[in-house]
């Protein structure tokens, strides 16, 4: 039996949205390997989540599935007391919002762009109930990564679930709460500090466990590109 492992963010309990699959996946593995307690959300596929699960296990480390349609605001509630049940406290969502866009734009369906909606609807609910039950110091992050080279559906979904993100950090920053975001794109870096922190890291799960990790404790309403610069809020 792999030694359990005791990393900088044991004793925490992280949700990850869309676990089993992607970059939802690089990014449980990745804050399983700290030592965080990972809740692998899927969408009633426990067999797709069942890889991971065993992944992160046989490594040494601790996570837990537990299915949901996101989308749907009492699923998503029943998911959260069912992870508040299991495992006591929530510390950290990563709400991933990843948008499978193989169409140019001139040939995108309406029934097509409602994967959108979907995504943003799924972040949207996720950030309402951390509002309502993530410990106090917790950590957002919202992730949007693209899947295919056509980009307006991506494009639209990644500037909406930014500036949610940016728009509610307020909301959060009393209670020492940060949200921040991650995306594919390139921009200024505004930050310097935030900017030099993450010049090096290239994968969303790079970013994604700086960010949850002590050198993010003070960085919120952040929009972190991963060619490393960073865009604060206006």
């Amino acid at each position: 039996m792999s030694k359990p492992v005791d990393g900088a963010l044991s004793g925490k309990v992280a949700l990850v949205t869309q676990a089993y699959t992607g970059v939802g996946r690089s990014i449980a593995k990745a804050l399983a390997a700290q030592g965080a307690r990972v809740v692998i959300h899927h969408p009633h596929i426990p067999e797709a989540a069942a890889d991971v699960l065993e992944e992160i296990t046989s490594a040494g480390g601790d996570a837990v599935g537990l299915a949901a349609d996101i989308g749907d605001r009492t699923e998503y509630e029943e998911l959260v007391q069912a992870l508040l049940e299991d495992c006591g406290r929530w510390d950290v969502l990563v709400t991933t919002a990843t948008v499978p866009d193989a169409e140019p734009f001139a040939q995108i369906s309406g029934e097509s762009f409602d994967s959108f909606v979907v995504a943003v609807r799924g972040v949207f609910h996720g950030l309402q109930l951390a509002l309502r039950h993530l410990a106090d110091g917790g950590r957002i992050i919202t992730v949007c990564d693209a899947v295919s080279p056509n980009g307006a559906i991506y494009g639209a979904t990644l500037g909406a679930v930014e500036r949610l993100g940016r728009a509610v950090s307020a909301d959060f920053a009393t209670r020492q709460i940060t949200v921040n975001a991650v995306g594919r794109g390139i921009t200024e870096a505004a930050d310097p500090e935030l900017a030099a922190g993450v010049a090096a890291l290239r994968q969303p799960a790079e970013v994604v466990t700086y960010l949850v990790g002590e050198a993010g404790k003070t960085v919120t309403g952040q929009v972190v590109r991963l060619d490393g610069a960073a865009e604060p809020v206006q």
